[in-house]
């Protein structure tokens, strides 16, 4: 009985050794079917913004991602999620930079997006919260796909900067992590999880900040009620424009639409009452269109001051509205 026993016992242990070695096995067949890899690169023409303001300016290039994908024996998945370095110029105000050298070097700010509308800012460094993917697919029997990779510009409007040639020295980092599985669509986890597979390249941006000014406002002068041309009645108006740092400027007013060869004059039907505009408070300075008022920009709002001044005369005029017209030129 006893020598029973034990070959029932062996036969046991035979069982437990068999049923161990077969489940690595089993295992490892699972995880293969659940992988897929493959390779991508990306490449792309440089990121031209052309001639840009103080306005601002939005610009676009077309980057593509070449991806290959062989011996897959249904539908592949794979995430592209690109994020862009800040480049060798750095980062001011946490946005990127363009440079342009002299005796005193000009920095313009710009900043890279994912979207046309410019609210997902490409950043810096690849994580979690920032980082954004694109979802394709590979048929089976496709080994080898080209997809598209828009990425948005900005140059930032405002700056306090002088007009120039800009760019970023060619030092900014495109890199694309990636990612393939058969069985499902890589997740930005996966794709953070194997950032071994990734590839760069290097992306120009450039841009030339130009003198461009803009004449911005240019209100009425009004004199209101006269009751009595024998004394002089004064007023005051105001004229805004905007221009690049350093950028020199000239406003020029001409004669008006009934300049009688000495006066600017303003009308009501067959009747004319003189004005004359000046540069000063004190009316010593007479604007016309031989004259200008000069300046230099500061890429913010400047604002400038006509004076006006109608009478005396003693010349009787009827009562009435009377107006004149003057174009108002600005010149850098």
């Amino acid at each position: 009985m006893m020598n029973i026993h034990h070959v029932r016992r062996s036969g046991l242990l035979l069982a437990y050794w068999i049923f161990a070695l077969m489940l690595p096995f089993a295992l490892m067949s699972v995880s293969a079917s659940a992988q897929a890899s493959g390779s991508c690169w990306l490449s792309g023409p440089a990121l031209n913004f052309g001639s840009v303001s103080g306005k601002g300016k939005t610009s676009y290039t077309n980057w593509q991602v070449t991806c290959n994908q062989y011996g897959h024996t249904k539908t592949v998945n794979v995430a592209l999620c690109p994020y862009a370095t800040a480049g060798g110029l750095g980062l001011s105000n946490n946005r990127r930079q363009m440079v342009a050298y002299g005796a005193t070097h000009s920095y313009l700010k710009y900043d890279l997006f994912y979207d046309p509308a410019l609210t997902q800012r490409i950043n810096t460094q690849a994580n979690l919260s920032t980082l954004k993917c694109s979802y394709k697919t590979f048929n089976v029997n496709e080994n080898k796909k080209v997809f598209d990779l828009p990425i948005y510009g900005y140059v930032y409007a405002g700056q306090n900067v002088r007009a120039a040639s800009y760019d970023n020295n060619n030092n900014t980092q495109v890199t694309l992590l990636y990612a393939f599985s058969q069985d499902k669509q890589p997740s930005t986890e996966d794709v953070l999880a194997s950032q071994s597979s990734n590839q760069s390249n290097s992306l120009n941006v450039t841009s030339n900040y130009e003198n461009s000014c803009n004449l911005i406002s240019a209100s009425d002068l009004n004199f209101g009620q006269m009751n009595d041309l024998s004394r002089a009645v004064t007023s005051s108006t105001t004229v805004a424009l905007s221009c690049p740092l350093n950028t020199s400027w000239k406003v020029n007013l001409d004669q008006g639409m009934n300049y009688d060869g000495a006066t600017r004059r303003m009308r009501k039907g067959a009747d004319y009452i003189a004005y004359e505009l000046y540069r000063d408070a004190q009316y010593s300075q007479l604007w016309n269109n031989s004259g200008a008022s000069q300046g230099t920009g500061n890429n913010g709002t400047q604002t400038i001051n006509i004076y006006g001044k109608a009478g005396p005369s003693s010349t009787a005029v009827p009562a009435g509205e009377y107006q004149d017209t003057i174009t108002v030129t600005l010149t850098y």
